[in-house]
């Protein structure tokens, strides 16, 4: 059967929606289900803060708004809802499990003591997971198999081959409980289920990577509004997960509030002019280009782009210092083991972003930089500009979850109850009401967080002066 599916990007300053139109009885190239995008849609948010919801009337009009549109615009009501959000509180473990072959009673030995590995066997691994990676005030949202070991040998598919022991490596990715039961219960609110949860940074792998990606060690980035996202892969598969609660409208927060410029304007000028330096030629008429801005109380100032330049890549290069020290706490020498870094989300479309990140890792890391566009048009150097909104590195993560979903399609596992589908939502016998779990997101989310809020906003402001006295 074929179906409509939806996908929605919950962010804090933008949901970002999908229609795809799934062919059941057509594969392609590579033995995936074939369809189309039926239509793309980016719409400002309202409700959503790092990834909670705060005010829940206004996430719900802007929510219901969104799927509105994009009911009406594909004429065509979505059979199934998936969700992406990124929220600080995302978590990951590695995971170790193993099954000796021939004490299940699944597969009879041969005469050697050897047993073919079944889709059963995988099943039986993947309850292993979910019992070794449980934890209180969490929810697993992503169980990947990273790869496995048959009697002492590596494989990445063991299915239909023979061993009389198999040890299984993954990767699971949690969320927030709360945040889990308040995006459900956000849905259930406007008469859908979501059918998935999933994280941004991990999902858009599945669009961005192709087979050579799959040799090299890359670290996703997914710079949106308030939080920035990030997966790091090896071998294909994602070794390190988490979010930061940092994002761009810090950064225009900041700069607003320095120059008394109201926020919108800031946000227009990171849109349109983004990294900025001034050119270096042998020439003494080589000056700043410059651009004037309306304050809040009317009137006029001059600002060099070398200075909205200089605030971006200062802002950048805290994040991506945080990320690579997360990297270096797990064990990662990032010098010898980053072969590039993939730009998706919101931040990917600032002009320049690229360029930015490139100097500031110069003469530090040896990695290339590019920004996550649909397979056939993420290259290095120069990007192809296109107008197809769903193509950029902002759409990535839903391109990347509709490639996923008809993967699962594909093999069956989307719809099988009790299948070995690592990925699907698991009813909670004990789930908590979620009229009375919206209420206690809020309250954690303005406890919790706030302090931390306030020490990153200052943190910037703190550069700012600096750069101010500097001068």
């Amino acid at each position: 059967m074929s179906d409509y599916i939806g996908i929605l990007d919950i962010g804090s300053g933008f949901f970002k929606g999908a229609v795809f139109y799934i062919d059941e009885h057509i594969y392609d190239e590579n033995s995936e289900l074939a369809g189309e995008f039926i239509t793309q849609i980016k719409k400002p948010s309202k409700g959503i803060e790092r990834g909670n919801i705060v005010r829940t009337s206004a996430a719900k009009n802007a929510l219901r708004e969104v799927l509105k549109l994009l009911t009406d615009s594909s004429n065509s009501d979505f059979k199934e809802l998936y969700a992406l959000i990124t929220h600080p509180k995302t978590k990951f473990t590695n995971v170790k499990v193993e099954l000796d072959l021939k004490e299940q009673e699944l597969s009879a030995p041969d005469e050697e003591g050897l047993v073919q590995v079944e889709e059963k066997h995988l099943q039986l691994l993947k309850d292993l997971v979910k019992n070794q990676a449980t934890e209180a005030g969490y929810e697993i949202i992503h169980i990947i198999p990273r790869y496995f070991i048959l009697d002492g040998e590596k494989n990445y598919e063991p299915v239909g081959l023979h061993a009389a022991k198999i040890e299984g490596y993954y990767h699971v990715i949690k969320l927030k409980k709360q945040v889990f039961l308040n995006i459900k219960n956000l849905f259930r609110a406007l008469g859908y289920e979501p059918k998935r949860i999933m994280f941004p940074a991990f999902v858009a792998s599945y669009d961005i990577f192709n087979e050579e990606d799959i040799k090299k060690r890359v670290l996703i980035l997914d710079l949106g509004h308030t939080t920035t996202g990030f997966s790091y892969f090896t071998e294909g598969s994602p070794q390190i997960s988490g979010a930061l609660d940092i994002g761009l409208r810090d950064i225009a927060e900041a700069f607003a509030l320095s120059y008394n410029i109201p926020l919108k304007t800031v946000q227009r000028l990171f849109e349109e002019v983004g990294y900025y330096k001034r050119p270096t030629f042998n020439s003494n008429e080589s000056k700043d280009e410059v651009i004037e801005v309306e304050l809040e109380d009317g009137e006029m100032v001059t600002l060099s782009k070398t200075e909205i330049g200089t605030v971006l890549r200062e802002a950048i290069s805290q994040i991506l210092i945080d990320i690579l020290n997360r990297l270096s706490e797990e064990g990662v020498d990032i010098i010898n083991e980053l072969d590039e870094i993939v730009l998706v989300g919101g931040g990917s479309n600032i002009p320049n972003i690229k360029d930015l990140i490139e100097e500031v890792l110069q003469g530090d890391l040896n990695c290339k930089i590019r920004i996550g566009k649909k397979r056939d048009l993420s290259f290095y150097g120069q990007e192809e500009s296109t107008d197809e909104l769903y193509l950029s590195g902002d759409f990535a993560p839903i391109r990347g979850a509709v490639n996923l979903i008809k993967q699962l399609k594909a093999k069956g596992l989307i719809n099988v109850n009790g299948s070995s589908n690592p990925f699907a939502l698991q009813p909670d016998k004990n789930e908590q009401n979620f009229e009375e779990a919206d209420t206690m997101i809020i309250s954690s989310f303005e406890e919790q967080t706030e302090g931390k809020k306030r020490n990153i906003f200052s943190r910037i402001v703190r550069f700012f002066k600096n750069l101010f006295s500097e001068e």
